[in-house]
């Protein structure tokens, strides 16, 4: 499994809307949408992104995009 970097997350992040608005999408067989509620790095220098809170079910078509499909 690639873990993604901080540089990578940015290349994406880039080509996206800056006043989009940022959800978690979690668990792929059942998947839900979270808000993110804060970004941190830790002292070893991971980067974590802080669940908010539960939203609702992700859409079909976000799930497809993730590659997730449903």
């Amino acid at each position: 499994m690639h873990e993604m970097t901080v540089a990578e997350l940015i290349e994406q992040l880039e080509e996206m809307d800056p006043e989009a608005t940022v959800r978690l999408a979690i668990q792929p067989t059942y998947p839900f949408e979270h808000s993110l509620a804060k970004a941190v790095q830790a002292e070893d220098g991971t980067c974590y992104l802080a669940e908010g809170e539960q939203l609702g079910y992700l859409g079909d078509q976000a799930s497809e995009d993730i590659g997730w499909g449903r």
